[in-house]
């Protein structure tokens, strides 16, 4: 395979420069803490991967710019060269980097995208578009007990002492993408099957299938470190930051209906808000467009 690369006339530190290639920069303030760890079962090699994926997607390694050498990779990480090579591999597979033989890895020029933008144009439609690029690989419905939170967030009475919980991991390009919660109150829960869920999007349920509708919604977004069970959903390690999404949906007379919270890998995920100026009752103010994409 052939390779283009950037014309650059950088130098990095250690190591030779092929002409017209630049090696990688390295992140503003000196020394970073890696954060391989055996405590979250996830194999070295994997959580390597991970941190070359971030690494491409933040730009600390441009599109056709040389990666460290093995050796200093190895330095770094503090791993064989086995098991980083087993990484390198795997990422060179998925046409992120590009080895060139003799002369050392780069990262691809055009290197596998987000997806598209998804915006929030329509309410429903717009939910509906963004899940369906996805691959549901896994949906269960279980019992959970109604903690004084989510008695208070869904308004359950104080005879409803359970809720229903439904647990969904999606995938993009056969990676995981994202891991949903959604709490329901057991008279809706119980209405729903967990086989309808790898074909249809839950929110198309309750609003087609059991004639629920959803009027409005309230979202917060927030970065939050991934606890073992979303790290391990995710195949990512323990800590590792994730996109936590948190709405609670109504429906008539105002009722809130559900709570869902979704974590999204961070390397996979993006969300925009584009600020329109509009005028209003003859004052200008602000409106807001989100894009979301995988």
């Amino acid at each position: 395979m052939s390779i283009q690369v950037a014309p650059s006339r950088a130098r990095g530190s250690g190591g030779d420069i092929l002409p017209g290639v630049a090696k990688s920069r390295k992140p503003a303030g000196g020394r970073t803490r890696y954060g391989l760890t055996k405590e979250n079962g996830l194999p070295f090699y994997k959580q390597i991967q991970h941190l070359i994926r971030h690494r491409i997607a933040n730009g600390e390694y441009q599109p056709g710019t040389q990666i460290p050498s093995e050796n200093e990779l190895c330095q770094q990480l503090s791993v064989s060269r086995t098991t980083l090579r087993e990484a390198l591999r795997e990422l060179t597979r998925d046409h992120l980097l590009v080895k060139i033989q003799g002369k050392g890895t780069y990262v691809a020029l055009n290197p596998p995208k987000l997806l598209a933008p998804v915006k929030y144009t329509g309410f429903m439609e717009d939910l509906i578009e963004r899940v369906r690029r996805l691959t549901v690989t896994h949906a269960e419905i279980v019992k959970a007990p109604a903690t004084a939170d989510l008695k208070s967030l869904l308004a359950l009475g104080a005879g409803e002492t359970e809720v229903t919980l439904i647990r969904r991991l999606r995938h993009v390009d056969n990676e995981p993408f994202s891991y949903t919660l959604n709490y329901l109150p057991s008279h809706i829960g119980n209405r729903i099957r967990s086989k309808d869920l790898y074909a249809l999007p839950l929110n198309q349920i309750l609003q087609e299938d059991l004639k629920i509708p959803i009027l409005r919604a309230r979202e917060t977004v927030e970065a939050a470190p991934a606890d073992p069970e979303v790290a391990q959903r995710l195949d990512i390690p323990l800590l590792y930051p994730v996109m936590h999404m948190k709405r609670v949906m109504y429906t008539s007379n105002d009722r809130p209906l559900e709570l869902v919270e979704t974590y999204y890998r961070a390397d996979k995920y993006h969300y925009t808000v584009q600020l329109l100026r509009v005028k209003r009752n003859g004052k200008w103010t602000w409106t807001t467009e989100v894009e979301t994409s995988a």
